[in-house]
Protein backbone atom coordinates (compact mmCIF):
# COMPACT_ATOMS: atom_id res chain seq x y z
CA UNK A 1 0.00 0.00 0.00
CA UNK A 2 1.13 3.55 -0.72
CA UNK A 3 2.35 5.76 2.14
CA UNK A 4 -0.43 7.66 3.92
CA UNK A 5 0.80 11.12 2.87
CA UNK A 6 0.91 10.04 -0.77
CA UNK A 7 -2.65 8.69 -0.56
CA UNK A 8 -3.83 11.88 1.12
CA UNK A 9 -2.24 14.12 -1.51
CA UNK A 10 -3.76 12.18 -4.43
CA UNK A 11 -7.40 12.39 -3.27
CA UNK A 12 -9.88 14.43 -5.27
CA UNK A 13 -11.68 15.95 -2.28
CA UNK A 14 -14.51 17.25 -4.43
CA UNK A 15 -15.63 13.62 -4.82
CA UNK A 16 -15.49 12.67 -1.16
CA UNK A 17 -18.64 14.30 0.24
CA UNK A 18 -21.34 12.14 -1.37
CA UNK A 19 -21.38 8.37 -2.15
CA UNK A 20 -20.05 8.01 -5.69
CA UNK A 21 -21.61 5.49 -8.10
CA UNK A 22 -18.14 4.39 -9.25
CA UNK A 23 -16.92 3.85 -5.67
CA UNK A 24 -14.16 6.47 -5.88
CA UNK A 25 -14.76 7.81 -2.38
CA UNK A 26 -15.13 4.31 -0.93
CA UNK A 27 -11.72 3.33 -2.34
CA UNK A 28 -10.21 6.50 -0.89
CA UNK A 29 -11.77 5.98 2.57
CA UNK A 30 -10.48 2.41 2.73
CA UNK A 31 -7.03 3.56 1.65
CA UNK A 32 -6.98 6.25 4.34
CA UNK A 33 -8.25 3.93 7.07
CA UNK A 34 -5.95 1.09 6.06
CA UNK A 35 -2.75 3.11 5.80
CA UNK A 36 -3.00 5.64 8.60
CA UNK A 37 -4.55 6.59 11.90
CA UNK A 38 -7.28 9.03 12.89
CA UNK A 39 -7.36 11.15 16.07
CA UNK A 40 -8.86 8.34 18.19
CA UNK A 41 -7.75 5.30 16.14
CA UNK A 42 -4.02 4.84 16.70
CA UNK A 43 -3.43 1.97 14.24
CA UNK A 44 -4.33 1.37 10.59
CA UNK A 45 -7.55 -0.55 9.98
CA UNK A 46 -7.56 -4.18 8.87
CA UNK A 47 -10.89 -5.68 7.86
CA UNK A 48 -11.88 -9.00 9.39
CA UNK A 49 -13.96 -11.19 7.06
CA UNK A 50 -17.40 -12.36 8.21
CA UNK A 51 -17.02 -15.53 10.21
CA UNK A 52 -19.67 -18.16 10.79
CA UNK A 53 -23.09 -18.05 9.20
CA UNK A 54 -24.34 -14.66 10.35
CA UNK A 55 -23.98 -11.97 7.72
CA UNK A 56 -26.22 -9.73 5.63
CA UNK A 57 -25.96 -7.28 2.72
CA UNK A 58 -25.12 -10.04 0.29
CA UNK A 59 -22.96 -11.81 2.86
CA UNK A 60 -20.48 -8.91 2.97
CA UNK A 61 -21.30 -7.48 6.42
CA UNK A 62 -20.89 -9.63 9.52
CA UNK A 63 -23.51 -9.71 12.26
CA UNK A 64 -21.79 -10.16 15.62
CA UNK A 65 -23.02 -10.23 19.20
CA UNK A 66 -22.50 -6.96 21.01
CA UNK A 67 -21.66 -6.48 24.68
CA UNK A 68 -24.31 -6.11 27.35
CA UNK A 69 -25.23 -2.43 27.71
CA UNK A 70 -23.35 -1.72 24.50
CA UNK A 71 -25.84 1.07 23.82
CA UNK A 72 -25.71 2.30 27.40
CA UNK A 73 -29.11 1.10 28.63
CA UNK A 74 -30.33 -2.05 30.33
CA UNK A 75 -33.49 -1.83 28.19
CA UNK A 76 -31.46 -2.31 25.00
CA UNK A 77 -30.47 -5.97 24.93
CA UNK A 78 -28.52 -8.00 22.36
CA UNK A 79 -30.81 -9.19 19.56
CA UNK A 80 -30.81 -12.41 17.55
CA UNK A 81 -28.02 -12.40 15.00
CA UNK A 82 -30.48 -13.51 12.33
CA UNK A 83 -33.09 -10.86 13.18
CA UNK A 84 -35.29 -10.45 10.07
CA UNK A 85 -35.17 -6.67 10.17
CA UNK A 86 -31.49 -6.72 9.17
CA UNK A 87 -32.36 -8.00 5.71
CA UNK A 88 -35.32 -5.62 5.50
CA UNK A 89 -33.06 -2.69 6.32
CA UNK A 90 -30.53 -3.85 3.73
CA UNK A 91 -33.29 -3.88 1.10
CA UNK A 92 -34.22 -0.32 2.10
CA UNK A 93 -30.59 0.76 1.81
CA UNK A 94 -30.49 -0.78 -1.66
CA UNK A 95 -33.02 1.83 -2.82
CA UNK A 96 -29.94 4.13 -2.89
CA UNK A 97 -27.54 1.90 -4.87
CA UNK A 98 -24.38 3.97 -4.37
CA UNK A 99 -24.87 4.16 -0.60
CA UNK A 100 -25.71 0.45 -0.36
CA UNK A 101 -22.56 -0.50 -2.27
CA UNK A 102 -20.52 1.78 -0.02
CA UNK A 103 -22.06 0.27 3.10
CA UNK A 104 -21.13 -3.24 1.95
CA UNK A 105 -17.48 -2.25 1.65
CA UNK A 106 -16.99 0.18 4.54
CA UNK A 107 -18.98 -1.54 7.27
CA UNK A 108 -17.37 -4.67 8.61
CA UNK A 109 -19.86 -5.70 11.29
CA UNK A 110 -23.18 -4.79 12.87
CA UNK A 111 -23.96 -5.57 16.51
CA UNK A 112 -27.78 -5.80 16.79
CA UNK A 113 -29.85 -4.87 19.84
CA UNK A 114 -33.55 -4.78 20.71
CA UNK A 115 -35.05 -1.85 22.56
CA UNK A 116 -37.60 -3.47 24.85
CA UNK A 117 -39.82 -0.38 24.77
CA UNK A 118 -39.89 -0.52 20.96
CA UNK A 119 -40.47 -4.27 20.90
CA UNK A 120 -43.77 -3.74 22.72
CA UNK A 121 -44.94 -1.40 19.94
CA UNK A 122 -44.68 -4.06 17.22
CA UNK A 123 -45.30 -2.60 13.75
CA UNK A 124 -45.58 0.85 15.34
CA UNK A 125 -41.95 0.78 16.51
CA UNK A 126 -40.32 3.95 15.25
CA UNK A 127 -36.68 4.92 14.85
CA UNK A 128 -33.47 3.35 16.08
CA UNK A 129 -30.69 3.98 18.59
CA UNK A 130 -27.14 3.54 17.39
CA UNK A 131 -23.51 4.22 18.16
CA UNK A 132 -20.08 3.62 16.72
CA UNK A 133 -16.57 4.04 18.07
CA UNK A 134 -13.77 5.72 16.17
CA UNK A 135 -11.27 3.15 17.43
CA UNK A 136 -13.39 0.35 15.94
CA UNK A 137 -13.67 1.44 12.31
CA UNK A 138 -16.45 -0.22 10.34
CA UNK A 139 -18.44 -1.54 13.32
CA UNK A 140 -21.92 -0.35 14.32
CA UNK A 141 -24.07 -0.98 17.42
CA UNK A 142 -27.75 -0.50 16.61
CA UNK A 143 -31.32 -1.37 17.59
CA UNK A 144 -33.25 -3.36 15.00
CA UNK A 145 -36.90 -2.97 16.05
CA UNK A 146 -37.95 -0.70 13.16
CA UNK A 147 -36.56 -1.55 9.68
CA UNK A 148 -36.83 2.07 8.50
CA UNK A 149 -35.09 3.42 11.57
CA UNK A 150 -32.50 0.69 11.30
CA UNK A 151 -31.71 1.56 7.67
CA UNK A 152 -31.32 5.20 8.66
CA UNK A 153 -29.09 4.37 11.62
CA UNK A 154 -26.83 2.10 9.59
CA UNK A 155 -26.19 4.87 7.06
CA UNK A 156 -25.87 7.48 9.81
CA UNK A 157 -23.08 5.55 11.56
CA UNK A 158 -21.36 4.71 8.26
CA UNK A 159 -21.14 8.45 7.54
CA UNK A 160 -19.52 9.01 10.95
CA UNK A 161 -16.92 6.36 10.09
CA UNK A 162 -16.23 8.04 6.75
CA UNK A 163 -15.67 11.44 8.29
CA UNK A 164 -13.39 10.03 10.98
CA UNK A 165 -11.28 8.25 8.38
CA UNK A 166 -10.92 11.58 6.58
CA UNK A 167 -9.43 13.05 9.76
CA UNK A 168 -12.42 14.64 11.50
CA UNK A 169 -13.30 13.38 14.98
CA UNK A 170 -16.22 14.68 16.99
CA UNK A 171 -14.05 16.93 19.17
CA UNK A 172 -10.99 17.62 17.01
CA UNK A 173 -9.85 17.48 13.38
CA UNK A 174 -6.53 16.69 11.75
CA UNK A 175 -7.70 18.27 8.48
CA UNK A 176 -10.69 19.73 6.60
CA UNK A 177 -12.21 21.70 9.53
CA UNK A 178 -10.17 24.61 10.90
CA UNK A 179 -12.44 26.06 13.61
CA UNK A 180 -10.69 26.00 17.01
CA UNK A 181 -12.07 23.21 19.21
CA UNK A 182 -12.91 25.63 22.01
CA UNK A 183 -15.39 27.54 19.84
CA UNK A 184 -18.99 26.43 20.35
CA UNK A 185 -21.93 26.42 17.93
CA UNK A 186 -25.55 25.28 17.75
CA UNK A 187 -25.94 21.64 16.77
CA UNK A 188 -28.85 20.57 14.56
CA UNK A 189 -29.29 17.47 16.76
CA UNK A 190 -28.04 18.10 20.30
CA UNK A 191 -30.00 20.96 21.84
CA UNK A 192 -28.88 20.60 25.45
CA UNK A 193 -25.55 22.34 24.86
CA UNK A 194 -23.45 23.98 22.17
CA UNK A 195 -20.82 21.88 20.41
CA UNK A 196 -17.46 22.36 18.64
CA UNK A 197 -17.74 22.76 14.87
CA UNK A 198 -16.36 19.24 14.36
CA UNK A 199 -19.35 17.82 16.27
CA UNK A 200 -21.80 20.09 14.44
CA UNK A 201 -20.39 18.98 11.10
CA UNK A 202 -20.50 15.30 12.13
CA UNK A 203 -24.19 15.68 12.94
CA UNK A 204 -24.90 17.48 9.68
CA UNK A 205 -22.85 15.13 7.51
CA UNK A 206 -24.36 11.97 8.96
CA UNK A 207 -27.97 13.16 8.97
CA UNK A 208 -27.73 14.57 5.45
CA UNK A 209 -26.95 11.00 4.37
CA UNK A 210 -30.06 9.93 6.29
CA UNK A 211 -32.21 12.65 4.72
CA UNK A 212 -31.09 11.63 1.24
CA UNK A 213 -31.89 8.01 2.09
CA UNK A 214 -35.38 9.07 3.21
CA UNK A 215 -36.00 10.41 -0.31
CA UNK A 216 -34.71 7.25 -1.99
CA UNK A 217 -36.84 5.10 0.30
CA UNK A 218 -39.92 7.25 -0.29
CA UNK A 219 -39.65 6.99 -4.08
CA UNK A 220 -40.02 3.22 -3.91
CA UNK A 221 -42.43 2.94 -0.99
CA UNK A 222 -45.50 0.98 -2.10
CA UNK A 223 -46.99 0.41 1.36
CA UNK A 224 -49.11 3.29 2.78
CA UNK A 225 -47.90 2.78 6.36
CA UNK A 226 -44.28 2.68 5.22
CA UNK A 227 -44.72 5.85 3.16
CA UNK A 228 -46.35 7.65 6.10
CA UNK A 229 -43.52 6.74 8.43
CA UNK A 230 -40.90 7.84 5.89
CA UNK A 231 -42.65 11.18 5.45
CA UNK A 232 -42.63 11.70 9.21
CA UNK A 233 -38.92 10.91 9.34
CA UNK A 234 -38.22 13.14 6.35
CA UNK A 235 -40.12 16.09 7.83
CA UNK A 236 -38.15 15.91 11.06
CA UNK A 237 -34.84 15.64 9.22
CA UNK A 238 -35.48 18.45 6.74
CA UNK A 239 -36.22 20.89 9.56
CA UNK A 240 -33.12 19.89 11.52
CA UNK A 241 -30.82 19.83 8.51
CA UNK A 242 -31.95 23.23 7.27
CA UNK A 243 -30.95 24.66 10.66
CA UNK A 244 -27.61 22.86 10.51
CA UNK A 245 -27.03 24.07 6.95
CA UNK A 246 -27.44 27.68 8.08
CA UNK A 247 -25.11 27.24 11.06
CA UNK A 248 -22.37 25.66 8.94
CA UNK A 249 -22.80 28.15 6.10
CA UNK A 250 -22.14 31.04 8.47
CA UNK A 251 -19.54 29.64 10.86
CA UNK A 252 -17.55 26.79 9.28
CA UNK A 253 -13.87 27.46 8.66
CA UNK A 254 -11.80 25.05 6.57
CA UNK A 255 -8.28 24.41 5.41
CA UNK A 256 -7.51 24.31 1.68
CA UNK A 257 -8.67 20.74 1.07
CA UNK A 258 -11.62 21.29 3.38
CA UNK A 259 -12.98 23.98 1.10
CA UNK A 260 -12.78 21.58 -1.85
CA UNK A 261 -14.64 18.99 0.22
CA UNK A 262 -17.29 21.23 1.78
CA UNK A 263 -18.44 23.16 -1.30
CA UNK A 264 -19.88 20.10 -3.12
CA UNK A 265 -21.27 18.81 0.16
CA UNK A 266 -23.20 22.04 0.66
CA UNK A 267 -24.47 22.03 -2.95
CA UNK A 268 -25.67 18.45 -2.54
CA UNK A 269 -27.23 19.30 0.81
CA UNK A 270 -29.15 22.22 -0.66
CA UNK A 271 -30.50 20.00 -3.43
CA UNK A 272 -31.52 17.24 -1.02
CA UNK A 273 -33.26 19.73 1.27
CA UNK A 274 -35.08 21.37 -1.64
CA UNK A 275 -36.14 17.94 -2.91
CA UNK A 276 -37.23 17.01 0.60
CA UNK A 277 -39.49 20.04 0.91
CA UNK A 278 -40.93 19.36 -2.55
CA UNK A 279 -41.70 15.75 -1.61
CA UNK A 280 -43.34 16.81 1.63
CA UNK A 281 -45.40 19.46 -0.15
CA UNK A 282 -46.53 16.89 -2.73
CA UNK A 283 -47.82 14.66 0.08
CA UNK A 284 -49.58 17.45 1.96
CA UNK A 285 -46.93 18.07 4.64
CA UNK A 286 -46.42 21.81 5.10
CA UNK A 287 -43.31 22.89 7.00
CA UNK A 288 -42.84 26.32 8.56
Amino acid sequence: MKPFDEILAAIDWSRMAVPQPDGYDTDAILALAGSGASPLRPAPYQRRPPEGSHAFCGGMVAVRAGPERGLGSASMVPAALDHPHLDKAAALLARWPAAHAQFQRLVEAVHPYCDLAQVRLGQWAFGSSSHSHEADFGCILVTVDDPLGLAQALLHEMAHHKLRAMGVSVEVADRLIANPPDQRFDSPIRKDRTRPMTAVFHAQYSFMHVTALDLYMLKKADDPLEATKILMLLARNVIRMEAGYREIDVHLRTDSIGQTFVEPFMRWSRQVLDDGRAALDAHGYTLA
